[in-house]
């Protein structure tokens, strides 16, 4: 089966993990091509047969007809069985296209908002979060998110390398970040809810420079007196998952988005206990068996953080290591397969 696999967001997302984690299961017993914008994340870490595109969001109508003659020329010289995208600039085209080329159109959506789907032209559509189920007049399933269980699993060794590295002593309790310094992260929340802890323990903070620059968060450690307790990697790392097996408890503490979980399951694979917000669709992977939810505020991930570090978490690991099998990679593969099987049955 030919599929096309339109993956057009230029960065590293959460959403664009999914769709590539889609396109190397797909491509195990199709023939998958990707069309991506050259030069980008995806483009630079998939091997596959590509085929390039320009930026899909404009609202210039020459630069939109000029894309969607490029994605036609792309689509005959594939003829697909299958399209799959994950933006809306992307799901419109293929829209305009379907007739002609007469292939099924399956949306992946990942997105924090209502969603606005065309029953007529979709034919199947993965959603991130429960929320919208009733909202759907399409055919669906429910991903929150997929993670690499035989990458992300813990690692004695890797930790207490990562701790010596860093100067944490064995008996340190740690709180593990990991994420982009997006305003949507939460950074100075969960600086200002740690500096309230009465009890001691250090965060440690791997860290992407997005939108916040790295001083701003080193000032506002200086600022609530916390900078012998915080410590902050903006390196990156190819050890990530030692990183993760170094702290006793993971916390994401988004005040929005989360649409797709990654950062959570990495540590849930790690078994390691979460606090995380409810936002996005972090409360449909998280439970009390395996972590903490709470409100994206200051007090409430306070007393979360106070309240996990008295639980068992020995035992909230074991629950995590198996909340995070029902994200394999393995478990996402049965759920496609299951899928396309039944989309051509009808």
């Amino acid at each position: 089966m030919n599929i096309a696999i339109i993956l057009d967001e230029p960065w590293n997302s959460s959403l664009t993990f999914l769709g590539k984690t889609f396109l190397e299961i797909l491509s195990k017993s199709h023939f998958v091509s990707l069309i991506c914008q050259k030069d980008s994340y995806i483009d630079k870490s998939v091997k596959s047969d590509k085929y390039y595109v320009q930026n899909l969001r404009t609202k210039n109508p020459i630069v939109f007809f000029k894309n969607l003659n490029q994605m036609r020329i792309h689509l005959n010289q594939i003829k697909p069985h299958i399209v799959i995208t994950i933006r809306g600039d992307a799901t419109f085209q293929a829209c305009l296209l379907k007739n002609h080329f007469n292939f099924k159109l399956i949306r992946i959506f990942g997105e924090n908002r209502k969603p606005s789907l065309n029953r007529h032209c979709i034919d199947y559509v993965f959603l991130s979060t429960k929320r919208y189920e009733n909202i759907v007049k399409i055919p669906h399933s429910i991903i929150n998110g997929v993670v690499d269980t035989k990458k992300f699993t813990f690692k004695k060794e890797g930790a207490l390398r990562v701790r010596k590295e860093f100067g944490i002593d064995n008996s340190d309790f740690v709180f593990g970040f990991i994420g982009r310094t997006s305003k949507v992260k939460g950074i100075f929340m969960l600086c200002q809810a740690f500096a309230k802890l009465e009890f001691s323990a250090k965060l440690f903070m791997l860290v992407y420079e997005t939108e916040i620059k790295i001083s701003e968060i080193l000032e506002i450690i200086k600022q609530l007196n916390i900078e012998n307790r915080v410590i902050i990697e903006s390196k990156l790392r190819d050890d990530v998952e030692d990183i993760i097996s170094a702290f006793d408890v993971g916390v994401v503490s988004s005040i929005d988005s989360e649409a797709i979980a990654r950062t959570t399951l990495e540590f849930l694979a790690c078994a390691k206990p979460c606090v995380v917000t409810n936002v996005g669709c972090l409360s449909e992977v998280v439970d009390d068996s395996c972590g903490i939810i709470c409100k994206p505020n200051v007090s409430s991930l306070h007393q979360a953080l106070t309240c996990i570090h008295d639980k068992d978490l020995s035992l909230m690991g074991t629950f995590a290591l198996k909340k995070a099998q029902k994200y394999s990679i393995e478990s996402l593969s049965d759920l496609i397969n299951d899928t396309f099987s039944n989309i051509f049955k009808k």
